[in-house]
């Protein structure tokens, strides 16, 4: 999946729906991080902010981005991270690709 953004928008948020072998993984009293780093240099762009759970039993989340976040013109890989609640992490597999160009 990739997403394309100008650089210092903040929206649309990122979402996100969390499966296991096509099934929804309930975040029920979980924890959704979300990570992005450059593609290129590996530098940690986002290190672990808390995703919004949107609906729990059906695995979906978003990322609400900030100016920070889509400051820097690059492409960049992103991923989340759910703690479930018996501390048990879960990485999503598909990382997703998200490209900022330059604002005119």
């Amino acid at each position: 999946m990739s997403v394309k953004i100008v650089q210092n928008d903040t929206r649309p948020p990122l979402e996100f729906t969390l499966t296991q072998d096509g099934a929804p993984v309930d975040l029920t009293g979980a924890t959704v991080k979300f990570y992005m780093k450059d593609s290129v240099t590996g530098s940690v762009k986002i290190n672990g902010l808390t995703c919004v759970i949107t609906d729990a039993t059906k695995g979906k989340c978003r990322y609400n981005l900030t100016g920070s976040d889509t400051n820097t013109v690059g492409t960049y890989l992103g991923e989340v991270e759910v703690t479930f609640p018996d501390s048990k992490i879960q990485t999503g597999f598909k990382q997703l690709s998200i490209v900022i160009r330059d604002d005119i």
